[in-house]
């Protein structure tokens, strides 16, 4: 084979690698707890949920360094997860953690809450 030819054969698979990854990352966005949750009653989430509230705090703190502002169990999906927001960097990250090992399953800029401040911030 010739230079050119092995130089096309590379970056062709360059290609498709950063674009598997970028479909990875996407698919990640839609995030699973271990927790199935069957009925929509928050009453009963401490209930099913097998780990702490500051047990949670811990793993996304790790995850990602800042303050927190609000921890709450939630239905993300069908299953329960807690939602810990955090303050870094005036940045507002939402990290969601597995309610039953507190393992993180994702970290991410709250769009949501972002945009909320910066509206309350021109008002």
């Amino acid at each position: 084979m010739n230079k050119a030819k092995k130089f096309a054969v590379l970056a062709l698979g360059g290609i498709l690698l950063t674009t598997s990854v970028a479909g990875i990352a996407t698919a990640n966005q839609y995030v699973t707890g271990s927790i199935k949750v069957t009925q929509d009653n928050e009453a009963s989430y401490a209930d099913l949920s097998n780990t702490t509230v500051d047990q949670a705090i811990s793993s996304a703190l790790a995850a990602q360094p800042g303050k927190v502002i609000k921890a709450k169990l939630e239905d993300e999906n069908g299953t329960l997860v807690w939602n810990v927001d955090v303050v870094s960097n005036n940045q507002m990250y939402e990290v969601k953690v597995d309610a039953k090992d507190a393992r993180v399953l994702s970290t991410g800029v709250d769009q949501t809450d972002n945009q909320k401040e910066s509206v309350e911030e021109k008002d």
